[in-house]
């Protein structure tokens, strides 16, 4: 089975439209998204509606979390916070009830679904330095052989072997013996690798093989949409060079 673990579509359906016809025609088989559906854009009910058609798991992401009123808004910038007002105004009552619904983590035999850190999934922190990674050496027993995580909007990737954890951003991921991997799977909506191309991730469960997929969309669409409903200039900004 060829399984698409998306994440951080932040209301930007001119990404996602793209993601989703990329998986429909290179046989993917199942879509999980690791949440931050909504945030920073300005499409969040055809983005929630769109999750909820394909996604056969959908996880509680921090922006989610504070436009239902679930994580205290306080922890976001102004811009950011008023992103998440006005998302709250435009959701409709079917997306925020099913966005209130949604669990923080979800696992599926070795393969481990987290939007933030593993080591307490409701903290939502990060996990893009080494010491981060290393923080969850003795966690990695209890998560199975693959762990996938979102939040950064980056696509690092760790590999455990018993106590030693090595980066190996950039590298092929595959399965080895006693080899245990944590992977940022990159942002639909909003990538900040410094590559505006969608990103996310592509699980292959037969071969147990993992990699990054890009696909280009829109970025002038969703950058003048940002605009019209008077949402702050920088998201729409950073959507041109992906930081």
């Amino acid at each position: 089975m060829r399984l698409a673990i998306i994440s951080d579509i932040h209301s930007n359906i001119q990404a996602l439209t793209e993601v989703l016809k990329w998986c429909k025609a290179n046989a993917i088989d199942d879509y999980v998204c690791l949440g931050d559906v909504i945030g920073y854009g300005a499409d969040p009910n055809p983005c929630c509606e769109l999750i909820r058609e394909h996604c056969s798991v959908t996880l509680l992401g921090n922006h989610d979390a504070a436009t239902i009123g679930v994580m205290d808004s306080e922890y976001y910038y102004d811009a950011a916070k008023r992103a998440l007002f006005w998302t709250r105004e435009e959701l409709s009552a079917e997306n925020f009830q099913w966005l209130y619904s949604l669990p923080y983590t979800h696992r599926r035999g070795e393969l481990g679904f987290f939007h933030a850190a593993p080591i307490m999934p409701s903290g939502f922190y990060y996990v893009v330095r080494n010491e981060e990674a290393q923080a969850h050496v003795k966690s990695m027993d209890k998560l199975g052989s693959w762990t996938f995580v979102g939040h950064s909007h980056l696509t690092n990737a760790y590999e455990y072997k018993g106590k030693k954890v090595k980066d190996i951003t950039g590298r092929t991921i595959e399965l080895g013996e006693g080899k245990r991997f944590l992977i940022n799977v990159g942002s639909v909506g909003q990538p900040r690798d410094r590559n505006p191309q969608s990103c996310f991730g592509v699980f292959d469960t037969s071969t147990q093989h993992f990699h990054h997929q890009r696909v280009p969309y829109d970025v002038e669409g969703a950058a003048s949409k940002i605009r019209s409903v008077g949402l702050d200039e920088k998201f729409a900004k950073r959507l041109y060079v992906g930081i």
